[in-house]
């Protein structure tokens, strides 16, 4: 995760924004970008990882202030980085963002993130740099 982060905190600073490590965060959401707080998840498609899953959990409430950090790593590099707002994940779809809920286990309930060649169009939207300024 430290490769992650330097990589991610290297692209956020040649847009003249800085990525802070959150004193009290909790795995996964302890990232701040001066207000937004940010939740970091790899997708490793050398893997053929299709989707990953978030507990919702781990995630904690969806609001405004939550961006998902989803990097694609291919060839064993990172090369996109996506910064979905978690509210996206609130309308869920069949192709790119699906709901999962367990209702006897509600601790196993998820947001899950589909990434293949279909959903792709949908994330680029979500390109760091279609979000710079959301940042």
């Amino acid at each position: 995760m430290k490769v992650l982060t330097d990589l991610i905190k290297s692209e956020l600073k040649r847009h003249n924004l800085e990525l802070i490590v959150k004193p009290n965060g909790r795995e996964g959401v302890d990232f701040l970008i001066g207000d937004k707080q940010l939740y970091l998840q790899p997708i490793n498609k050398d893997a053929a990882q299709l989707s990953i899953k978030i507990s919702k959990q781990d995630l904690g409430q969806l609001r405004g202030d939550l961006f998902i950090v989803l990097v694609l790593v291919i060839d064993k590099e990172p090369r996109v980085f996506y910064f979905i707002p978690s509210e996206a994940l609130a309308e869920p779809d069949s192709d790119t963002f699906i709901e999962n809920n367990v209702t006897l286990m509600p601790s196993l309930s998820n947001w899950e993130i589909k990434v293949t060649s279909h959903t792709i169009p949908v994330l680029a939207k979500y390109s760091l740099e279609n979000m710079i300024n959301k940042l």
